[in-house]
């Protein structure tokens, strides 16, 4: 008896001790989460600060810069898989999209630069004797090749208008200049908010350069050029999203001399146009240190290249370096 009572009276103890080992470990761990916490805003505090003196930095520097890139990668192999419907078979594609800007803000002058090249390539061999030819991989079957190069500076009226000159290039690296635009030209910019620059210049000088066999010939007029340049980042779910859009036009004060195409056999008088229209966006959604998913799509009409609405688009891995 007197050792049931002993036994008892130590389980009391025992339930007593782990009782109370609950309680504190309980109220440790809301006391480790409660300060964790504080840490955490203390860092949300202190790079809130850090961001301000970013933008402090930037005004006394003026320059800003910023990196984003798009790889897309794909690669597929069937071999005697008699299910395909090509047993032996091998494609294989990869896309690269880079957009880079280098901004000089200060308090009279600006100098702005953007640079945007679209690469892609696809191979497909649907056959043993495809895939033996050496003339026909990867690199030799360009799908998509799109530059565009921007130089643009500025004085300053007032904060947001200024007397303003531009250089512009917008061809393919594979074709340059076959066909592609080269614009030059002055007038006025609007700087409305910091990440959106828009240019009205009344004075441009375009060249346009056709395409190998095109009727049409090298180019040179005077007209009006608008572009409009916008980069911004925001938040979703936590997470940094990031765009780049470019909607760049021209229009020509004067028509080009008339030319004779064949069509369909029959000799046609036609006048072309050289007015263009470009629009390049790049969208990345960050998912982790700075990779992501991201997103590229354009849209150009051109007579003189395709009477035609060109486009493109793109979707793969993204990395964005600021």
């Amino acid at each position: 008896m007197k050792h049931l009572l002993y036994i008892l009276l130590c389980s009391g103890l025992c339930f007593q001790v782990s009782a109370q080992s609950l309680e504190e470990l309980t109220s440790m761990k809301a006391e480790k989460a409660g300060f964790i916490e504080d840490l955490e805003e203390q860092i949300k505090a202190a790079q809130g600060e850090l961001d301000v003196i970013q933008v402090e930095l930037d005004k006394l520097s003026g320059w800003r810069k910023g990196v984003s890139g798009i790889l897309g990668l794909d690669w597929n192999r069937s071999n005697n898989w008699i299910a395909n419907p090509a047993p032996d078979s091998r494609a294989s594609s990869l896309g690269i999209d880079i957009t880079g800007y280098l901004l000089n803000d200060k308090e009279k002058t600006f100098w702005h630069n953007k640079a945007s090249l679209v690469k892609a390539w696809n191979d497909v061999d649907l056959s043993p004797t495809d895939l033996e030819n050496p003339e026909d991989g990867l690199f030799q079957n360009g799908t998509v090749d799109i530059l565009n190069i921007s130089s643009l500076a500025g004085y300053k009226f007032t904060e947001k208008l200024a007397a303003s000159g531009q250089a512009e290039l917008n061809t393919s690296l594979g074709n340059f200049l076959k066909p592609g635009t080269f614009d030059i030209g002055v007038g006025v910019t609007w700087l409305p908010i910091k990440n959106l620059t828009v240019l009205v210049h009344p004075l441009n000088y375009n060249i346009a350069f056709p395409a190998d066999g095109s009727a049409f010939s090298t180019s040179g007029t005077l007209g009006a050029k608008v572009r409009a340049d916008y980069f911004m980042d925001f938040v979703v779910a936590g997470k940094d999203v990031n765009w780049t859009t470019t909607l760049s036009a021209y229009f020509p004060y004067t028509s080009l001399d008339p030319v004779i195409v064949d069509s369909g056999g029959t000799p046609t008088e036609v006048t072309p146009s050289v007015t263009n229209i470009t629009w390049l966006n790049n969208l990345s959604f960050e998912l982790w240190k700075g990779i992501g998913v991201g997103v590229g799509w354009g849209l150009r009409r051109a007579e003189f290249e395709s009477g035609d609405l060109q486009s493109y688009s793109k979707l793969g891995l993204s990395y964005n370096i600021k």
